[in-house]
């Protein structure tokens, strides 16, 4: 500290960081916390894909043809087969308590009625509470039975004397090619844990920054000189963030095998100014609000729900229109579209110029409302202390 109350940029820098190593719960939500959640995200979702749903099949049949249906629900790697009940409704009931997802059910006189060319009615019963895992049910369910059709269609032609080439193009008159691009093995691991991650350096950054101008009661170095004053609080906060980012692109993806196509420096930067532009966001409420409490409360009010409103698990466009307002004024959602682009699409940094502009004004603007809130703020208390 030099002469009178005047503090040097170095002085202020060392009282930032004493102040993050000596406040347990800052230095709990800048420093240790987002390392830790990245790790849980990758180890919680590793095996990428939904895979062993219970599942219970009961053959009310017996025949060959039923059996191999129940081999064939066996072999899909989204199921595992649980002893079968012997009745549907023991099957419901299991279904009840949890103990299974999906109850199928293969009728008495299946494969008779199907050599007979009778049309057959196997039952399915799925647990939908989760949209997710009721969607890979019926999609293997939906897959064993197409299957199942086709080869009883397949005999049943070549039996009538037509070529195995003519029956296929009989049973499958369009064919068609779908090509999913960007994450076609629809892996959690690629889709979920990077929106997660820095979903965590959005509201670790931005509860930092909510701190560092109503930490005393009478912060007038902050006005006198707003500009050093900013800079030296600045620095540590966002050499915290900046390395998260960094254990993001340079641990975690490369340790997980996460998908990155694109330049793992440009999503560095790219990530980079997010972290700073989130810390800028806490800053500037802390210049405005006096309580950290009150401070921190409207920092979650604002980051807590953008995951919700990023697009990234249900469409922007599908939402009530005041909510597609909301989603566009939180920074979280603009980001995320670049950093995905950029990860799993491969685009260059360049080719997310929109979402690099606003990251830039998230930085310029939020920067010069701080400094300017905290030099009026001492030009009023000032005038105040002549009065």
């Amino acid at each position: 500290m030099k002469t009178g109350d005047k503090q040097s940029f170095t002085d202020a820098t060392y009282e930032e960081l004493r102040r993050i190593a000596g406040t347990r719960s800052l230095l709990l939500v800048s420093v240790i916390i987002p390392p830790v959640l990245f790790f849980f995200f990758a180890f919680l979702y590793q095996s990428a894909l939904v895979k062993g749903i219970p599942a219970v099949v009961i053959d009310g049949d017996n025949s060959a043809t039923s059996r191999m249906v129940v081999t064939w629900f066996a072999a899909s790697p989204s199921f595992t087969l649980l002893d079968a009940p012997a009745t549907v409704n023991e099957g419901k009931e299991m279904l009840l308590k949890g103990e299974t997802d999906v109850v199928v059910y293969l009728p008495p006189g299946m494969e008779r009625d199907i050599k007979k060319g009778k049309q057959v009615h196997p039952l399915v019963f799925a647990n939908g509470l989760n949209v997710i895992k009721s969607n890979y049910i019926m999609n293997d369910v939906t897959k064993i039975f197409k299957t199942l059709s086709g080869g009883v269609l397949l005999k049943k032609f070549r039996s009538g004397g037509m070529s195995e080439q003519a029956a296929m193009d009989a049973i499958n008159p369009v064919r068609y090619d779908i090509q999913t691009l960007y994450n076609s093995n629809y892996s959690y691991l690629d889709f979920l844990v990077p929106a997660l991650c820095v979903f965590t350096i959005f509201m670790s950054s931005a509860l930092a920054g909510a701190t560092v101008f109503n930490f005393r009661e009478d912060d007038r170095e902050a006005g006198k000189h707003p500009v050093k004053i900013f800079a030296a609080r600045f620095i540590p906060h966002a050499v915290a963030g900046i390395l998260n980012v960094g254990v993001l692109v340079a641990l975690i993806f490369p340790l997980f095998g996460i998908t990155l196509r694109g330049s793992a420096t440009g999503l560095f930067i790219f990530t980079s100014l997010f972290a700073v532009s989130s810390l800028l966001l806490g800053m500037v409420v802390s210049s405005v609000i006096r309580s950290r409490m009150l401070a921190a409360q409207m920092i979650l009010f604002f980051t807590t729900p953008a995951f919700v409103f990023s697009g990234l698990t249900y469409p922007i466009w599908a939402m009530p229109g005041l909510h597609r307002v909301f989603a566009q004024v939180i920074p979280y959602t603009h980001f995320l579209e670049g950093f995905i682009r950029i990860y799993l699409m491969g685009d260059p940094v360049s080719g997310v110029g929109y979402s690099l502009n606003l990251l830039v004004a998230g930085i310029l603007i939020p920067s010069g409302l701080v400094i300017a809130v905290n030099r009026l703020r001492f030009v009023i208390s000032e005038r105040r202390r002549v009065k």
